[in-house]
């Protein structure tokens, strides 16, 4: 009994000693396993969205822009609901591979959204965001939502250095809401594009409401005017030499 005794004590002290440590390397292996799952779920959605990729053409645009005026009739609500339902299923997965976040206001969820906006989440500065506003119901939103849809379509499946989000809103007062729901603390909005009537507020209408006062944030206003595949180019062309900026 006694001889046994301390080899007892000993596997009872080694236990102690290697059941942690094994515990914390099967915590570690699990972390590893998670996330390498996690990247290859999220390079087959890049794979699958890279498909539904689809150069800037005109009788796209235009088709665009055509769904969005032949909304003008609608009142109120009705023709808020009707274009972001249109605009949700644009960008959804079937058509262009995105997943879509609505953003609501919170005492009326059953009306239309604020907002809605789709990532291209950054390669190497995740944390860098260039945002694309247009807004919906504006008097030039029919070329900004054109614009919007193209450059998103074009743009699908194929990250960028910096994250960028191409955002459908209300108006500027949906800001708030949208900096409450969907920006988190540790992005850096680097660059703003302002489409449709946006581009005619004043800077502080849009850094306001989404805490940019003093960030040295760049507010841009592409010019809409002209044919709609150029001014979609152009469009374009900012937001990609943006997104790829060390």
């Amino acid at each position: 009994m006694s001889e046994s005794s301390p080899t007892i004590g000993r596997v009872i002290r080694a236990a102690l000693i290697i059941l942690p440590f094994g515990t914390i390397v099967l915590g570690a292996l699990s972390f590893v396993f998670y996330f390498n799952k996690q990247d290859k779920v999220m390079q087959r959605s890049i794979k699958y969205a890279a498909g539904l990729r689809k150069d800037l053409n005109e009788p796209d645009l235009k088709r665009y822009e055509q769904n969005v005026a032949d909304t003008l009739p609608q009142p109120g609500q009705e023709r808020a609901k009707t274009l972001t339902t249109y605009i949700e299923s644009t960008l959804g997965p079937e058509n262009m591979g995105y997943e879509v976040r609505a953003i609501r206001d919170t005492a009326a969820p059953q009306e239309a959204p604020l907002a809605l906006d789709v990532e291209i989440t950054g390669s190497k500065r995740a944390n860098d965001v260039v945002l694309v506003l247009a807004d919906y119901l504006g008097s030039q939103n029919s070329r900004a939502i054109a614009a919007t849809l193209g450059a998103a379509h074009s743009m699908t499946g194929t990250p960028r250095l910096r994250t960028v989000r191409f955002v459908a809103l209300q108006n500027l007062g949906a800001l708030k809401a949208y900096q409450q729901q969907a920006v988190s603390p540790y992005d850096r909005i680097t660059h703003i594009l302002l489409l449709g009537d946006f581009a005619t507020a004043p800077d502080a209408e849009v850094v306001t409401p989404l805490y940019l006062q003093g960030r040295g944030t760049v507010i841009l206003r592409p010019d809409l005017k002209g044919d709609v595949l150029p001014v979609a180019q152009s469009v374009l062309k900012q937001v990609t030499d943006l997104a790829d900026r060390l």
